[in-house]
């Protein structure tokens, strides 16, 4: 019971305030269906760690990140898929999301890097936190977050559980064959998915993604004029040549 009561008091700290150990997640959620009871989601969104969709990228910011995740590792102009579970699965049921990731890639699957600075922490366990691996992408144009991926191998249902109370009843999608169930809440545009996946060692994986799809948007209409541009003057430039 002592360990119970220990286990309980972890996972609400990992979710307690802005400052705190999780997710802080402004109240109430609401889904593309009528069907579950909704909440208004404060301005703020969804936040993980003090980063929502309108935090900029700091040295400042890294420093807090640190401080809360452990040591990173940080990359620069980055291939972004994202796809999440299997190829498909956002196309099934996030087809917003999934128009999002075709303008970032081309159809070949040619390499296409974006400007984009991505943080990675691999050893948030020795900070006590239940995740095996975290991942923050910011858009170097705009300096604002365009996804967050937090991954566990640890049981962290209690957590799922703690966002469904905290949010109402999300949105739910049995996958495929009963191999594990996804959730999600919306705020506007922007996505908060929670996946169970069973491995074939016979336990389960666990994911949440946080995507920024205004941000994302963003960083593609950006690109997209950048790419027009640069076709514009090599025009220009053939033109001149004769």
């Amino acid at each position: 019971m002592r360990r119970l009561r220990k286990k309980s008091r972890a996972f609400k700290t990992v979710l307690i305030g802005l400052s705190g150990l999780f997710v802080t997640l402004m109240a109430g959620c609401s889904g593309e269906e009528q069907t579950a009871p909704q909440t208004p989601i404060q301005a703020e969104g969804f936040v993980f760690f003090d980063v929502g969709s309108t935090t900029p990228f700091s040295d400042a910011l890294r420093e807090r990140l640190r401080k809360s995740l452990g040591s990173e590792a940080i990359e620069y102009r980055n291939v972004i898929n994202l796809e999440v579970n299997w190829k498909g699965f956002l196309k099934n049921h996030f087809p917003d999301l999934h128009q999002l990731n075709l303008r970032l890639n081309t159809p070949q699957g040619e390499r296409v890097e974006h400007n984009t600075v991505k943080l990675m922490y691999r050893y948030t366990r020795n900070e006590n936190l239940p995740f095996s691996y975290v991942e923050l992408v910011f858009s170097n144009h705009t300096e604002r977050p365009l996804f967050i991926h937090i991954y566990s191998r640890k049981d962290i249902s209690d957590v799922f559980r703690t966002l469904e109370d905290k949010f109402g009843k999300p949105m739910t999608i049995d996958l495929p064959q009963g191999t594990g169930q996804a959730m999600y809440w919306r705020d506007k545009k922007d996505v908060l998915l929670a996946t169970i996946v069973p491995t074939r060692r016979g336990d389960n994986e666990y994911r949440i993604m946080i995507y920024f799809a205004d941000n994302i948007d963003e960083l593609v209409s950006l690109e997209e004029k950048e790419r027009r541009e640069k076709e514009e003057g090599r025009r220009r430039a053939g033109e001149r040549a004769f």
